[in-house]
């Protein structure tokens, strides 16, 4: 049975890590818990700590962790410590269930494929002038959506948009069906079908070296004339540049962006003023303690008793 020894838990947002602290107080009383929400806070545990539950924490600070021996995500993504992960083989990375942060990002993508099909902007700008004028308004139910990456969070995204009548293709990299999409496809040789085929493209994909940049030029000639873009996966799989030719080509009508290549989003970046895009703070799926806290005490017991643990990443394969 290995020791579990004092844990770190560390996250960028002040109003969440005491709710982190008190959940995870009260489950493991025996324990010594170490808060942290900045590299300075986290300096004097370092050197202790045998875990690192965390989110928004700088990579370089796991390389002054002598005892660490296991790194749980608080979201489900990885993407800026795996690239160039710091530890060796002994320490173990895993990420929260995405099937935890599943409904909230579902809500999300609807929300924004609502806000389009149903020409809210529309209404918006009516109501700043007062003006009472009919406009016709869509249905998602003629839409076919495309949805980039079909895990634990595309799969549920799937089934609630199949649930609201609109016909739902999904791509993923390698062979395997998803009971949720309609049609699935695979490879990047099935990128241009995929892309032609869908009104509608949600990006719910991991960012590794597959996928960085994956959305650019070339992939955008590709795409249905008109086509509505939702990012809710990671910024750096879009070429922000690319993205920016085509919505002034119109290839692409509309960019609903949650996520962004660099965060925060720079002040001048052209994102921020383009009326086709809407720009939101990576808000989509946030850690709500509460969620998420479960699981990483599923994960601790399994860790304490030596049995395998959930959501364990392949370091070599990023995900």
């Amino acid at each position: 049975m290995r020791q579990g020894g004092p844990i770190l838990v560390y996250s960028v947002y002040r109003s969440d890590i005491v709710r982190f602290g008190n959940l995870l107080a009260r489950a493991l009383p025996d324990v010594a818990i170490h808060c942290a929400t900045s590299p300075e806070e986290a300096a004097p545990h370092l050197a202790d700590a045998c875990i690192l539950y965390g989110w928004g924490f700088p990579p370089e600070m796991l390389k002054n962790m002598p005892r660490l021996r296991w790194v749980q995500k608080m979201g489900a993504g990885v993407d800026e410590i795996i690239e160039h992960w710091p530890c060796g083989p002994d320490v173990v990375l895993t990420r929260t269930a995405g099937e935890l942060i599943a409904p909230r990002m579902t809500e999300y993508a609807v929300a924004a494929i609502l806000d389009q099909s149903l020409h809210l902007a529309t209404a918006r700008a009516q109501q700043q002038q007062r003006q009472w004028s009919y406009f016709e308004v869509g249905t998602i139910r003629n839409l076919t959506v495309g949805i980039a990456g079909l895990g634990e969070i595309g799969s549920v995204l799937a089934g609630a948009v199949v649930a609201l009548g609109a016909r739902v293709i999904g791509w993923r990299r390698s062979e395997r069906d998803c009971a949720s999409a309609n049609e699935v496809l695979a490879g990047n040789a099935a990128l241009p079908r995929f892309l032609g085929g869908s009104d509608v493209l949600v990006l719910v994909l991991p960012l590794t070296r597959e996928t960085k940049g994956l959305f650019g030029r070339d992939l955008f000639a590709c795409c249905r004339r008109g086509m509505h873009i939702i990012n809710i996966g990671r910024g750096g799989v879009i070429d922000e540049t690319a993205l920016l030719d085509a919505l002034d080509k119109r290839l692409v009508s509309h960019a609903t962006l949650d996520v962004f290549a660099t965060e925060p989003l720079a002040p001048d970046h052209p994102f921020w003023a383009h009326p086709q895009v809407t720009v939101t703070s990576h808000i989509c799926g946030p850690l709500v303690p509460e969620d998420v806290v479960p699981h990483f005490l599923a994960n601790y017991a399994a860790f304490q008793s030596g049995r395998p643990m959930k959501n364990v990443i392949d370091i070599a394969r990023q995900y």
